[in-house]
């Protein structure tokens, strides 16, 4: 009877210790296949922006206090979007009333205007803009440039940031569909360098006119690449630029 009673423990351990063993395997598989949550943003390619787009860095009304308009998007390089009806997003510490533009860019030609949209109310802190699906759509491959601007007593003042459409990776498509986590989702378009959908995705998950936890990581990963090289009256704008996304950062945490 000892004999027996022994086996049966021997018997229960073992089958406890494969249960154990599968289950740390299928742990191990688990985090094995999907990829790190808190994978970085790094744009694919850091393509110069055309002159008419400019680099401009960060603008406002003389007087205004606080942190001036400044576009949460890449501006020292052409950002990228798989959306055709992308969302564009900036930030300001002061009211105003803003316009804004879309320009398309085409070879040895001036800008075409493509979108406008006067007299949007911009509130003190994040503020977004929705290409609608009453609004025409925009084309992969093509390369195009949006402005915030508004109107100062000293006259008007504006913004600019180029991007580019782009097809979206197949290997993407995939990823987005079998997971419903918000962080991975943000995490698996920032690691395509797609700015514009990470960014749209992060502010899902934000309280209004806030970054949030997702949308203030993304904001730091920006400013890694938004550094250039040392060019005479460039430099500056760029590193007051940078300091005002710092400062966005540093509040929105």
């Amino acid at each position: 009877m000892k004999l027996r009673n022994f086996s049966l423990f021997q018997s229960l351990s073992s089958k406890a210790n494969q249960r154990r063993l599968v289950s740390i395997f299928t742990l191990s598989l688990f985090l094995w296949v999907i990829p790190e949550a808190n994978a970085k943003f790094k744009p694919r390619t850091r393509k110069t922006p055309r002159e008419y787009s400019g680099r401009g860095g960060s603008r406002g009304c003389p007087g205004d206090v606080g942190i001036p308009l400044t576009l949460l998007a890449p501006q020292t390089y052409v950002g990228e979007t798989a959306s055709k009806r992308p969302t564009f997003a900036w930030f300001m510490s002061t009211a105003r009333t803003v316009d804004f533009m879309l320009f398309e860019l085409k070879p040895n030609q001036k800008p075409q205007i493509v979108m406008k949209t006067e007299e949007l109310n911009s509130l003190p802190g994040v503020n977004k803009f929705v290409v609608s699906s009453t609004q025409p759509q925009l084309t992969v491959g093509k390369e195009y440039f949006w402005q915030i601007s508004m109107l100062c007593p000293s006259g008007l003042t504006f913004v600019r940031a180029e991007f580019q459409v782009v097809n979206r990776p197949l290997a993407l498509k995939g990823s987005m569909k079998s997971t419903n986590n918000s962080t991975q989702k943000v995490a698996y378009l920032a690691e395509q360098g797609l700015w514009y959908d990470a960014f749209a995705e992060a502010l899902k998950y934000s309280s209004h006119d806030k970054l949030g936890e997702l949308g203030s990581n993304l904001i730091q990963e920006l400013i890694e690449y938004e550094s250039i090289e040392y060019q005479p009256n460039v430099s500056e704008t760029i590193n007051r630029r940078i300091k005002n996304l710092q400062l966005i950062y540093q509040q929105e945490r």
